[in-house]
């Protein structure tokens, strides 16, 4: 009987031991990062730069809305603008700003991706950091297709400063939040602009 219940013990050991690696390696909810080759959409809230401090009057509005897209609920993002020429570089903004876990996800991942339906125009998402003290913050374009829905995929290693900027080395961990944006140089053009976002995901 005392042999019976050895071999229990040892049994019931081994099961709890296997629990715990596996929630150890597995990264549970609050576990800090994402598995490599996970994709996490993340909570983002969208919010329009309505001042410039250079006089720019351009203007940017966000909708965010619920709709059924190839079969599918999706959260959108409408968000549209006038880009004016009244300040030199004048440009329509939203900062996209995430909560606290996902921003400590947005610190690590590999790359960005989002579907859009576009106007034809370019625009950029900016990652503004710390130790970049002269505006040239690094940044990726992308360009849209009147009426089309394309999937964008940004990796991170392809975000750049503008050939102007210092040289910074992109300091990823310094990362707050990120900007979108469409300027009134060959970036995107002066006028009224329109597109639609989904999908917004990071990826490891």
């Amino acid at each position: 009987m005392k042999k019976a219940q050895k071999t229990m013990i040892f049994i019931l050991c081994g099961a709890l031991c296997a629990v715990l690696l596996a929630c150890a390696s597995g990264g549970g909810s609050s576990g800090g990062g994402a598995a490599a080759g996970g994709v996490v959409e993340g909570t983002w809230e969208w919010v329009p730069t309505t001042e410039f401090s250079d006089g720019n009057d351009s203007t940017c509005f966000v909708e965010i809305a619920e709709e059924v897209i190839d079969g599918e609920t999706v959260q959108t993002v409408s968000i549209h603008g006038t880009v004016t020429a009244t300040a030199q570089y004048g440009e329509s903004q939203s900062k996209i700003i995430p909560d606290e876990a996902t921003l400590e996800l947005l610190r690590t991942c590999t790359a960005i991706s989002f579907k859009v339906l576009g106007d034809g125009r370019n625009y950029i998402l900016r990652m503004p950091t710390k130790a970049v003290t002269d505006w040239g913050f690094h940044m990726n374009r992308f360009n849209t297709t009147q009426g089309e829905v394309e999937e964008i995929f940004l990796p991170i290693r392809s975000f750049r400063q503008p050939d102007w900027a210092a040289g910074q080395r992109f300091y990823q961990n310094q990362v707050e939040l990120i900007e979108f944006t469409t300027r009134n140089n060959a970036e995107g053009g002066l006028g009224d602009w329109a597109i639609k976002i989904w999908d917004f995901k990071l990826h490891f």
